[in-house]
């Protein structure tokens, strides 16, 4: 079975998908934020980033580097993986066959999802 083609970093639909995810992601640092009552000034000296760039994160107009994101659950008093608001349409087992299928055909692919999985264990 081949692997999706939005799976290719270079197709259009790959970086649509990717800004959807990255809004998506914003969008729940920007919740628990807003649940600590805090203001993006003061998360993003806490995070020791600049303003602007929390509020690029927070619009889903930039993601966070690693460090960045493990401070940002930090300061926020949560885990990295409540950032991510996943609810999988398919199958779990499906699910996992397409990611080692694209983990077996990109070593970049594999080596990230190593690092997250090793983040959030």
């Amino acid at each position: 079975m081949a692997v999706k083609e939005y799976n290719n970093p270079d197709t259009k639909e790959f970086e649509e998908k990717f800004t959807d995810f990255k809004i998506a992601f914003g969008k729940r640092v920007k919740y628990y934020r807003d649940l600590k009552n805090y203001t993006q000034e003061y998360l993003a000296e806490l995070v020791n980033i600049e303003q602007a760039s929390l509020s690029c994160i927070e619009r889903g107009k930039a993601y966070p580097t690693q460090i960045t994101l493990f401070r940002l659950a930090r300061a926020l008093e949560v885990e990295p993986y409540q950032f991510y608001n996943v609810s999988p349409g398919v199958a779990v087992q499906d699910m996992v066959k397409e990611i080692a299928q694209a983990m077996y055909q990109d070593k970049n692919l594999a080596d990230m999802m190593y690092k997250f999985y090793c983040a959030v264990h």
